[in-house]
């Protein structure tokens, strides 16, 4: 077997082991209380969500500190 297939079949293998790991992962924590927020920025237009009040200032208060980072350097 030549190096190259042998390096293909390494990379799936720790492909399936990363989606392994993902699903045990989110299974340990579904019984546990997580707190997530996001925001995508689609073009200057800020989206974002939030599971609790805090996460959701946070994510806010970091939002406008990118947005105005993004302003200084459009300048």
């Amino acid at each position: 077997m030549p190096l190259q297939d042998k390096l293909i079949l390494i990379g799936i293998i720790l492909i399936f082991l990363g989606f392994i790991i993902i699903i045990a992962s989110s299974l340990i924590q579904a019984k546990t209380n997580v707190k997530s927020a996001g925001v995508v920025f689609i073009g200057p237009f800020p989206i974002g969500w939030a599971s609790d009040k805090v996460m959701f200032y946070i994510l806010i208060s970091l939002t406008v500190i990118v947005l105005i980072i993004f302003y200084l350097l459009k300048r």
